[in-house]
């Protein structure tokens, strides 16, 4: 007996066949047909063969793909539509009820359309976008393009993971743990804590060790060491030696996070139970080795193996790129994110994976060149949870510190250092960051911990862990910042041992810019051996490197930053440096561009010229009259205090009225009085221009900026003429009271200061201008500080035109509103009660204060001998409290100028001091 069979089913069922050979044909699991007939006909699994260096296996990606299959033996041949331009079918179907079915099942869904006599397939994905109405049914369209083969595995696996997805609405509580396979969990731990991590608040019988992990990285271990005392976990105390690997991780995690650094990560890499764990390690070893300054460490630790997961392999070659991008590879840095994005390219939906990708495509950015790269890929790839929750916890953190911050300042508004209760939180926020390949994160939130220690201790140890920090992470402002104030204020020992030691370590193009703003600051501190190793080093730099730093995207110009370094150095160097940066001038001064120009003659102006033999000398002035332009003048200013013919050459300049040989001229030493008069000239010339803007013409007015102070100009040229003429210029600017401030307050000083010797008709012309004095305010356009209340008020106290007791209320009012200006000030009050005033400014907190304060106590001693040993105990007691340079620079100008046979054994300490720059004050004056 036979059963007729219809031809449509025939060809049905030749078509799910041929679906199933052509899907296997592609590496995906074999379709399957499902038992019952629910409205769809296979259901396969997505499977990845493209992970890089292993081509032999195909990894499942555990994404089930459902399909209704359509096949045709003539339908199929050839496009039979064209939708958008493109041929291909559209399947349309009465109603919608197979489309409503379709899209119920929430996964990835295919319509495919088999042409069986070719053994051809082509797919559509089924999705509300792709769905057309026609009135009272739906439609797709199936591309002729999208055949089931290998040109369309890429778009096909994209479907397939498409709907893997993670709700994160309630992972706060409950966290995913459970829905993470065990080989994802301890990777989600390390980079996504919170997903992991119980809830404080969450009863909890047992934690795992990845639990555990999280709750460290959420800087939770006394939760943690709590709940282990309940039995919820193994204690504390038994972690390091416990008998299971997870543990002892645990353990090793902890000394990280509490102490910086821990070597028990490659051991626990070879003790691994599992691939997973070893690949955890290792990424966890490199990360430890590359804030350890150890970068090349960090590539050779990360080595997958044959058997390293997809997931893990991304993970690994993503922190391979970061590091090979910090040792100036960017080609490898480059090709390793690739293979790293190639590796997790149909992972969609691991949440810590999409953190891994994004650090990936950083890379591939980071090494685009200026103006160059996938902007938007590089920011949409930053936009994931791991990015989101970091933001929201350093948030919290510096939240709750501000909140103990304003409390202590409101409880005592003198406390300067309040304990940050942040900087434990952004450790280990930073570390998850790091975890994840987020480097650019975990510099930004070390700079953030740095900035926090240098305002919350002054323990030494953590402020020079601190500074070094910000040079690591090339935070060139913040570390050229905190070097200036250590050095001003302290603690000298560290910042002493900090750039002694980064003299010799090894400079990366990440932290070298950083490392010369540090030495710009403080290399006077550099022993004798060190300045010369750093002169030489930079040399070699700027010869075999090339002037420009490139580094990425990113470009610096070295030698802006070089010259200061080199300036600050050579005051700690020897002779062997001297020579070996004149011979560099010499050689190409002449000839080289303006750019290069300027920063020889800032190292010119370092020199100690008055050592140098006179053959050298000679070699700069040849240099130096072979060019053109001003830096011609600025080199043979240099040279004029050693060099007649130096002299000679500005003295023509300015004969040919050259102004700025005038200048030079005078800053060289000269003493020529129509050199002094040809510059107060000018200068007056250039004031009456001043007081023409200021009053305008034609209701418009004018405030002119100008490269130097020229009404203070006027006063230095008149005090070393007592030119009449002179005199009266100055007068006359300051009676027309529209200059602007700034622009007067250093001649109102320098006049305040030296008004005892003045000619008596200017003393009698200051006593009538200075107690209505006043200039126009334009909110200081040209920088500085505003101190021209306090310059007038010096101007009366020297003139004589306030009561005594008015002085002092005038003097008490300044000390609280602007203590520097105050120290200026009492420069200029001749009173039994001023070295009292002084003996409690040289212990201000300001620094700047304390160094004026002692050029001032220095000045007053040399002025009122009687007062000598008095000054001098306040000095030496003052200096016992003393943690910076501030106060010994200040002691130390005064000396020089001001050299007092009484203070021999004060001059003597400082000319021992560990700074350069202060035993330099007395070479300069000599």
């Amino acid at each position: 007996m036979t059963t007729p069979v219809h031809s449509t089913k025939m060809t049905g069922s030749r078509g799910e066949l041929k679906a199933q050979v052509i899907f296997a044909d592609i590496g995906w699991a074999p379709p399957v047909k499902l038992s019952e007939d629910i409205g769809t006909d296979l259901v396969t699994f997505a499977r990845d063969e493209g992970a890089p260096d292993d081509t032999e296996n195909a990894w499942d990606l555990g994404a089930p793909v459902f399909m209704q299959v359509k096949a045709s033996s003539i339908e199929y041949l050839k496009p039979a539509n064209r939708y958008k331009g493109e041929p291909g079918w559209w399947f349309a179907e009465s109603d919608t009820y197979h489309f409503d079915h379709w899209l119920s099942f929430g996964l990835p869904y295919l319509l495919v359309l088999v042409d069986v006599q070719n053994q051809i397939a082509y797919w559509a994905e089924v999705n509300g976008d792709a769905i057309v109405s026609t009135g009272k049914g739906r439609k797709i369209f199936v591309p002729f393009a999208q055949t089931v083969d290998e040109t369309n595995i890429e778009a096909l696996t994209k479907v397939a993971v498409s709907k893997r997805k993670y709700s994160l609405e309630g992972a706060v509580w409950s966290g995913k743990l459970n829905e993470l396979g065990p080989a994802d969990r301890l990777r989600t731990a390390l980079i996504l804590p919170r997903l992991i991590a119980p809830h404080p608040n969450r009863t909890t019988d047992k934690i795992c060790f990845e639990e555990a992990v999280a709750m460290l990285l959420r800087n939770r271990y006394a939760e943690l060491a709590h709940r282990a005392g309940k039995g919820q976990c193994p204690r504390v105390k038994d972690w390091e030696n416990h008998k299971e690997w997870s543990w002892r991780f645990v353990h090793a995690l902890h000394e990280l996070l509490s102490t910086g650094g821990s070597d028990q990560f490659e051991q626990l890499a070879a003790s691994a139970r599992h691939r997973f764990e070893r690949d955890a390690c290792l990424v966890v070893q490199a990360c430890v080795s590359y804030t350890g300054e150890q970068t090349e460490g960090a590539v050779d630790a990360l080595v997958p193996s044959r058997a390293t997961k997809p997931a893990d392999l991304g993970w690994l070659l993503t922190q391979r790129a970061a590091f090979l991008f910090e040792l100036d590879k960017p080609k490898e840095a480059v090709a390793t994110a690739k293979k790293a994005l190639v590796a997790t390219k149909a992972l969609d939906g691991d949440l810590s994976v999409s953190a891994i990708r994004g650090a990936a495509a950083s890379v591939l950015y980071a090494n685009a060149g200026f103006g160059a790269g996938d902007l938007e890929a590089a920011i949409t790839a930053q936009d994931h949870a791991g990015n989101w929750w970091r933001a929201q916890e350093v948030n919290g953190a510096l939240e709750k510190d501000l909140k103990y911050r304003f409390e202590g300042w409101t409880a005592n508004n003198t406390v300067h250092f309040i304990s940050s209760t942040a900087r434990d939180d952004l450790a280990t926020i930073a570390w998850t960051a790091a975890f994840s390949g987020a480097w650019n994160s975990w510099r930004h939130l070390t700079a953030i911990s740095a900035k926090l220690t240098f305002t919350s201790t002054s323990n030494p140890n953590h402020v020079e862990a601190a500074l070094r920090a910000l040079v690591l992470v090339g935070e060139k402002k913040a570390a050229k910042d905190a070097a200036r104030k250590m050095w001003l204020d302290g603690p000298l020992d560290a910042l002493q041992s900090l750039v002694n030691a980064i003299a010799y370590r090894t400079w990366t193009k990440r932290d070298e810019g950083a490392t010369m703003t540090v030495l710009a600051k403080a290399g006077d501190l550099l022993d004798l051996d060190a300045a010369d190793y750093v002169v030489q080093r930079i040399l070699d730099l700027l010869e075999n490197e090339g002037h420009v730093r490139v580094h990425g995207s990113a470009w610096s110009y070295r030698w802006d930053e070089a010259d200061k370094a080199l300036t600050r150095v050579l005051k700690a160097a020897s002779m062997t440096a001297h020579n070996a940066i004149v011979d560099l001038i010499a050689e190409d001064f002449a000839t080289c561009d303006e750019s290069i120009a300027r920063p020889y003659v800032n190292l010119a102006n370092a020199l100690a010229t008055s050592r140098l033999d006179v053959s050298r000398i000679d070699r700069l002035y040849r240099a130096a009259t072979a060019r053109y332009d001003h830096h011609r003048i600025d080199m043979l200013e240099v040279l004029g205090p050693i060099n007649d013919d130096a002299i000679a050459e500005l003295r023509q300049e300015a004969s040919d009225g050259n102004v700025s040989a005038v200048r030079s001229l005078l800053v060289a030493g000269s003493t020529d009085h129509d050199s002094f008069i040809a510059f107060g000239k000018n200068a007056a010339k250039i004031v009456r221009t001043m007081v023409e803007d200021a009053r305008g013409k034609n209701g418009t007015t004018r405030v002119t900026s100008y490269a130097s102070d020229q009404l203070d100009d006027l006063v230095l040229a008149a005090l070393n003429t007592n030119d009449t003429e002179l005199w009266a210029e100055i007068t006359t600017a300051l009676e027309a009271c529209v200059i602007e401030v700034t622009q007067q307050q250093y001649a109102i000083r320098r006049l305040a200061s030296h008004f005892p010797h003045l000619p008596s008709p200017v003393q009698q012309k200051l006593r009538d201008l200075a107690p209505t004095l006043r200039g126009i305010a334009t909110g200081n356009p040209f920088g500085g500080t505003n101190e021209y209340p306090a310059a007038v008020n010096q101007l009366r106290i020297a003139a004589g035109v306030l009561p005594d007791l008015e002085v002092e209320a005038l003097l008490l009012s300044e000390r609280r509103d602007n203590p520097l200006a105050f120290v200026r000030t009492l420069a200029a009050w001749n009173s039994e009660r001023k070295l009292p005033f002084l003996a409690t400014m040289v212990v201000d907190e300001n620094p700047s204060v304390r160094a004026q304060a002692g050029y001032s106590l220095i000045e007053h001693a040399h002025q009122y001998p009687s007062d000598r040993d008095r000054t001098y105990a306040i000095v030496r007691s003052a200096l016992m409290q003393e943690d910076g340079c501030a106060l010994p620079d200040g002691l130390a100008q005064g000396l020089a100028k001001y050299p007092t046979q009484e203070l021999t054994d004060l001059e003597r300490m400082l000319q021992d001091h560990r700074s350069a720059v202060i035993r330099a004050r007395f070479d300069e004056a000599d």
